[in-house]
C-alpha cells in the first residue's frame, strides 16, 4: 500500500508543465493549431512548450507569460503550472533597481559649468589681450611725436643763439668820438630796438689802425625792412586783385553751338535753369555749389567752373550727361 502510495507520488512529481499542459488540450480535443492560433503564437513556441523545451534567455520575459496563457486556455490553475515550471530551476528572475540619472545629471550640470566658466575665462583674456595691443598704438604715436618735437627744438634753441651772438653793432670805433657818444648808441635786433648798453670801450685803450674804420649808418639797417614791407604790401595787393577777379567772374557758365536741353541745381536742390537752349546762348548761373548739371548734348556744351574751363569730351554725343562740379 505505502508503495503505490509512493509511486503515484513520485508520478505526480515527475509530470512536467508540458507535460500537464500537453494532457489538458487532448482533453478538450484542440490541436496544437487551436492553442497557436488562439493565444496568437508560433506553432514552433506551443511545440516547444509541450516538449519543455525552455531557453533560458526567452523565459524571464516570455516563456512564463506564455505558460500562464496556455494554462489558463486549458482550464488549468496557471499558479500550479508556474510551480511546476520553477521548480526545473526557472526561478522568476529578480526585480532589477532602476538606475537613477540624477548622478549623470548632475554630472552634466558641473561640466556645463566648468565649460561656462571657462568661456568666460577665455573671451576674458581675448578681450584684455586686444586692450592692451590697442593701448601700445595708441600710445606709440604720441611717444614718436614728443621725441621729434624735442629734436626739432634743439636746432631752433642753437639758432636762436647763434643769432643773438651774431647781431649787429651800430658802436663806432673812431678815436675822435666822444664817450658820451658811445654811450648813447643803440643797437638794433630785427626791427625792435634794443636798450642802450654802457660802451664797451670807455675803458679801453684805443687802437691806432681804427682811425679809418665807422660803423654802418642806421640807414642802411632800415632798408631791409623797408624792402620787405614794401613786398608784403605788394603780394596783398596782388591777392586781393585775384580775389576781386575771382567775385567778378560767374560760378558756372556755359555757352552753346547747338540746341541742348538742360537741367542745373545747387547744392540746396534749388533749381536754377532748366529748357532747350539753342546755338549761340551764353547762360552764366551762381549758387551754393557743388552744382549737378544735366546736358541732353553734351557735344555741344563748352562750359566752366570758377573761370575754369570743364572737360566735356570723355561724354559721348549723344548721350545725357550728368556731372557735379566741382568734381
Amino acid at each position: 500500500m505505502n508503495t503505490e502510495q509512493n509511486e503515484e507520488h513520485s508520478t505526480e512529481e515527475a509530470i512536467l508543465p508540458g507535460d500537464m499542459l500537453r494532457q489538458a488540450r487532448e482533453k478538450l480535443g484542440y490541436s496544437q493549431k487551436d492553442v497557436a492560433s488562439r493565444l496568437r503564437l508560433r506553432l514552433s513556441v506551443v511545440n516547444d512548450i509541450e516538449q519543455n523545451n525552455f531557453e533560458q534567455a526567452q523565459l524571464a520575459t516570455f516563456t512564463r507569460g506564455y505558460v500562464r496563457s496556455y494554462a489558463k486556455f486549458v482550464g488549468l490553475n496557471d499558479a500550479e503550472v508556474i510551480a511546476r515550471l520553477d521548480q526545473l530551476g526557472h526561478a522568476p528572475p529578480q526585480e532589477q533597481e532602476m538606475q537613477s540619472f540624477s548622478r549623470r545629471t548632475k554630472r552634466e550640470a558641473h561640466d556645463n559649468r566648468i565649460m561656462r566658466l571657462t568661456w568666460v575665462l577665455a573671451i576674458l583674456f581675448i578681450g584684455l589681450t586686444g586692450m592692451w595691443w590697442w593701448q601700445s598704438l595708441q600710445m606709440a604715436p604720441e611717444t614718436d611725436v614728443s621725441a621729434s618735437l624735442e629734436q626739432s627744438a634743439q636746432p631752433l634753441d642753437e639758432s636762436l643763439a647763434v643769432g643773438v651772438t651774431r647781431q649787429p653793432s651800430a658802436t663806432t670805433l673812431s678815436p675822435d668820438a666822444n664817450p658820451s657818444e658811445e654811450a648813447s648808441v643803440v643797437t638794433t635786433f630785427g626791427n625792435e630796438p634794443v636798450n642802450p648798453v654802457d660802451s664797451l670801450t670807455a675803458n679801453e685803450p684805443k687802437a691806432e689802425f681804427a682811425d679809418s674804420f665807422t660803423a654802418p649808418e642806421p640807414a642802411t639797417e632800415t632798408a631791409p625792412v623797408d624792402s620787405a614791407d614794401s613786398l608784403a604790401a605788394e603780394m596783398n595787393n596782388e591777392v586781393t586783385d585775384e580775389q576781386e577777379i575771382a567775385a567778378a567772374a560767374s560760378d558756372l557758365e556755359l555757352s552753346f553751338t547747338g540746341d541742348c536741353w538742360i537741367e542745373i541745381r545747387d547744392a540746396n536742390g534749388k533749381r536754377l535753369d532748366s529748357g532747350i537752349k539753342k546755338s549761340g546762348d551764353v547762360l552764366k548761373l551762381d549758387g551754393d555749389a557743388p552744382f549737378r548739371v544735366v546736358l541732353g548734348a553734351p557735344g555741344v556744351v563748352t562750359m566752366s567752373f570758377k573761370g575754369e574751363p570743364v572737360d566735356l569730351s570723355r561724354y559721348p554725343a549723344g548721350k545725357v550727361a550728368r556731372l557735379k562740379l566741382p568734381q
